[in-house]
């Protein structure tokens, strides 16, 4: 199976071996004992770091002599590394619960340990190169190997975008132009095709014959209303006149008749 620590496999076996313990009690979910065994690889890389070292010198001695000899920043992220695993160690070991995503933090700074170890062997700057995997961790096979469907999905949307991209071009040679006021031919062809597809009128089912049968006869029998109720107020409105006539004709008479009257009397007495 595959790991991130494969490159530390031909420089240091027992290194090597050492963390890839580590991860295998970080799979089982041993937290508490990955941690420890994380301290165990970072207190032999330290010290294959710094050299000559004596038999009764710890952990925090060896930091503390490569913490003095710190001159990059480089170096000055190894030595909080170490830090950083030596303490979640120390936690793992005092029966302290180590949460899960600390002792991945703590796995992670280990992969920086062990590449800044493996430079300073081998002077190679393709190990610099190298990125932690999390995927490789919890299945042991690399992030191409369990991607396959993302790799699809990706191809997937470059057609899309491919695909996107043709039809907003052939969008754009045929988008109407104008030129001296006049629309393009081929935008004139394709609203004439348009509306004489519109003039075919669609064959009526016998349900809807039967509605428009219905509304036609409701229109004729308002329209005959209509005229009917029309008709009749114009007899009323000529009724009416008539009477208004004879009546000016009555008033006439009878103002002349009075008239002729008053006159008779009137030569009668004087």
């Amino acid at each position: 199976m595959a790991s991130n620590f494969d490159f530390l496999k031909s420089i240091d076996k027992e290194l090597f071996s050492l963390i890839i313990d580590s991860e295998k009690l970080f799979r089982d979910e041993y937290y508490n004992q990955c941690a420890v065994q994380l301290r165990i690889f970072a207190e032999k890389t330290a010290k294959k770091v710094l050299g000559e070292t004596k038999k009764e010198m710890t952990f925090d001695d060896v930091v503390n002599c490569l913490k003095d000899k710190i001159q990059t920043q480089e170096q000055k992220e190894f030595v909080e590394d170490l830090f950083f695993i030596k303490r979640t160690g120390n936690a793992g070991a005092h029966g302290e619960d180590v949460a899960s995503s600390v002792v991945l933090e703590a796995i992670k700074r280990a992969f920086e340990i062990a590449i800044s170890y493996a430079y300073f062997k081998k002077k190679d700057d393709r190990i610099k190169k190298l990125q932690f995997d999390n995927t490789l961790l919890i299945t042991e096979k690399p992030l191409k190997d369990n991607k396959l469907v993302d790799e699809y999905v990706r191809l997937a949307n470059e057609q899309k975008v491919e695909l996107l991209n043709l039809k907003q071009g052939e969008f754009n040679s045929n988008i109407e132009k104008t030129i001296d006021g006049r629309k393009d031919e081929s935008y004139v062809n394709k609203v004439s095709r348009y509306k004489k597809a519109n003039k075919k009128k669609k064959e009526l089912t016998p349900s809807q014959k039967r509605v428009k049968e219905k509304v036609k006869e409701a229109r004729k029998t308002i329209k005959q209303k209509i005229n009917k109720t029309v008709k009749s107020s114009k007899k009323s409105k000529k009724r009416k006149s008539q009477k208004n006539k004879l009546l000016k004709h009555l008033i006439f008479i009878i103002f002349v008749t009075i008239s002729v009257i008053f006159l008779t009397k009137m030569m009668f007495f004087y």
